[in-house]
């Protein structure tokens, strides 16, 4: 009996390892000023849950930068991703066959609520009198994070030219410092006056710095974060993917802005489409 359970087992080992496969997961540098390392440890604990839940292996690819994780998931060098709105867009604009699997649930401020959608922030150190509002940043040192970044750019470049306003005029000086925390330090330190970030990197930037910032302009609600699939991966997979997802267990996510997954038509980032290719605000 042992022995034609064992060969059973053997067989059985076989047979699933012949359906298994290793797919590649991209990384989008939503806070890079986080370690790559640290990053990956959290997303290690959800790819470990993928692995048990569908039978195949998970390796993480980093992306240096936005541009890349575009490039990445239009190309098919990561087979699934997590990526952020407008470069989700971007990509699909670029390879239509790319699939959402889901959108990310955050908790809001308050941390009560689940949400699909994030605020974008114009913060400052709420040492300064001086900022209270948008007509207050006039002939300031404004930092944004980089050109591909929601709302480290889009949202706000929108926003202003909304009220008729051009960045590159209407601050004395402006940066793209390429990532959120490098925003909030120079905010914390200085260096300058102002700039734009999301509602996780400041609450990020508050646990480091302290309660120093204030919110002095907020964007309409972003949608989250996504994880969508290059064209190549098989429905099947995908279907699994999404499906373990969205049951996964929240503890599986500590370290990451996601609290649970939710499954949401593409049609939801047009608002993001409208932003990021000048459509409309």
């Amino acid at each position: 009996m042992t022995k034609y359970f064992l060969s059973v087992l053997l067989c059985y080992c076989l047979i699933f390892s012949a359906h298994s496969a290793t797919y590649r997961f991209g990384v989008t540098p939503w806070q890079k000023g986080q370690s790559e390392d640290s990053i990956n440890h959290h997303y290690r604990k959800m790819l470990n849950y993928l692995t048990k839940e569908t039978g195949d292996q998970y390796i993480i690819v980093s992306a240096r930068d936005y541009q890349q994780m575009i490039d990445f998931l239009a190309d098919g060098k990561v087979d699934f991703a997590s990526i952020s709105p407008v470069p989700y867009v971007l990509a699909k604009q670029i390879n239509p066959g790319i699939q959402l699997l889901v959108t990310e649930m955050s908790w809001d401020k308050a941390h009560e609520t689940l949400t699909d959608s994030y605020m974008g922030y114009f913060v400052t150190k709420k040492s300064r009198d001086d900022i209270n509002s948008l007509a207050d940043l006039n002939m300031k040192r404004f930092g944004f994070v980089k050109k591909e970044s929601s709302s480290g750019y889009k949202y706000p470049n929108a926003l202003l030219k909304e009220q008729g306003l051009d960045y590159e005029t209407y601050f004395s000086r402006h940066y793209f410092l390429g990532s959120h925390p490098r925003v909030t330090d120079a905010i914390a330190s200085g260096s300058i006056d102002a700039g734009a970030t999301w509602d996780f990197n400041l609450s990020q930037a508050t646990k480091k710095h302290g309660d120093v910032f204030k919110i002095i302009f907020t964007t309409p609600p972003i949608p989250n974060l996504c994880i969508a699939a290059h064209s190549s991966l098989p429905a099947e997979k995908a279907d699994r993917i999404r499906n373990a997802l969205i049951s996964i267990d929240t503890d599986l996510l500590e370290g990451l802005p996601a609290g649970g997954y939710v499954i949401r038509p593409d049609s939801f980032y047009d608002v993001v489409r409208n932003v990021a290719l000048g459509n409309k605000t």
